[in-house]
């Protein structure tokens, strides 16, 4: 049996660029910054594209699987496993690989500062096996700019090594194990926030937040939202009223351009403790309706064009190679353009200049090294799609 998702290889890639988006003007901001709208714009939309990326993948895993164990009555752990790893640890680990041994020379050479000595490099490569960047960044402090775009993946990885076990073992009981997710999340908040700044008072006010917000707990939430749009489109035959109704054509384009205005930050209250405790929820709303509205037959997107499903089946190198392509880039602009006054140049072109460049360097990854495990990914799934 073939599933196939219509529309999200492009949904996929412009979540990889709302991260790309804010690092690129992240990284110019003290050269060349950009008009303060735009600034508001493009300073948060990779938290939202990270946050589209957990609902995405909550989707797209806990329908297969929910597939799975209806059409075969259990679900086949090490299939599972052997498709993750071998969709996921060769890039991660690969470039991780790269950067922890050749980047602090790389920076060294091109004149940055630089403090990653033989023990830090060994830490670095210790965290990055074990696929716990993310506590890294939360209790050590170190890695930092180095591989750490990677806690997210290492999120996933840790939501994926339990997740088929937990939908084995709680199919008939799914309700009780979102309110479970959406608890721990909830609490979560109170202990990182609100209850462990009391016995360290002497943190800076936005530690807390960070540990928080870099741990899987926090995000559970998403993951869950993920499943709850599984659970309808795989019972969207009970639920036909329900698509027919909240799926009407004008209601789907009122809900994309909510979304969008949303991660554009146009609509988005600009308060930490909204961003603490309800943000995870209007996004699970917004984006799971969105992954629901683009599978759907009478979808409004239009998605399903060449470049867009390339780019989708690219987004991993893209996230992942971003970071360092775009410093690089504005390096380049600084020499051979200059003048940071320009501001189409560097409102514009920068950005451009750094996706063209990382999608071609994700292109060739994809084409020429993570393909060669990805063929041999097939023998292992029994249901199968695009992702």
């Amino acid at each position: 049996m073939k599933v196939y998702f219509k529309n999200l290889d492009g949904i996929r890639f412009f979540a990889a660029l709302l991260v790309l988006l804010q690092h690129a003007y992240g990284f110019k901001h003290d050269y060349s910054p950009a008009s303060p709208f735009l600034e508001r714009c493009f300073s948060e939309t990779g938290v939202l594209g990270v946050n589209l990326f957990f609902v995405l993948s909550g989707f797209l895993i806990s329908y297969l699987l929910l597939i799975e164990k209806d059409s075969t009555g259990t679900i086949s752990y090490r299939s599972f496993y052997i498709r993750r790893i071998l969709r996921i640890w060769p890039l991660y680990l690969g470039y991780g690989l790269v950067l922890t041994f050749l980047s602090p020379y790389v920076v060294q050479k091109l004149g940055w500062y630089n403090d990653t000595d033989f023990p830090l490099m060994m830490l670095n490569l210790l965290f990055l096996v074990f696929f716990s960047v993310n506590f890294q960044i939360a209790f050590v402090g170190t890695n930092r700019g180095m591989f750490e775009i990677s806690w997210s993946v290492c999120i996933e990885e840790q939501f994926y090594l339990i997740w088929p076990v937990l939908l084995n073992h709680f199919r008939k009981r799914l309700k009780i194990l979102l309110a479970i997710m959406f608890g721990i999340s909830i609490l979560s908040r109170v202990f990182f926030v609100l209850d462990l700044p009391i016995f360290y008072p002497h943190w800076p006010h936005e530690k807390p937040f960070l540990i928080n917000h870099v741990l899987i707990f926090d995000q559970l939430d998403l993951f869950g939202s993920g499943l709850l749009a599984a659970m309808l489109y795989h019972n969207r035959a009970r639920y036909k009223v329900f698509f027919s109704r909240l799926f009407k054509p004008w209601i789907q384009v009122l809900v994309i351009v909510t979304a969008l205005l949303y991660v554009l930050s146009i609509i988005r209250p600009d308060n930490e403790w909204y961003k603490l405790f309800a943000e995870h929820y209007v996004c699970g709303l917004l984006f799971g309706y969105v992954l629901l509205a683009a599978v759907v037959e009478n979808s409004v997107l239009r998605l399903e064009v060449p470049l867009l499903k390339t780019l989708g089946k690219v987004s991993f190198g893209i996230y992942l190679f971003h970071t360092a392509i775009c410093q690089l880039v504005l390096l380049a602009f600084k020499k051979v353009v200059g003048h940071p006054e320009w501001r189409i140049v560097y409102d514009l072109g920068y950005p451009l200049a750094c996706l063209a460049a990382t999608g071609v360097v994700a292109y060739l990854s994809y084409n020429y090294y993570e393909m060669w495990f990805l063929r041999r990914k097939k023998r292992f799934e029994l249901v199968t799609t695009r992702v």
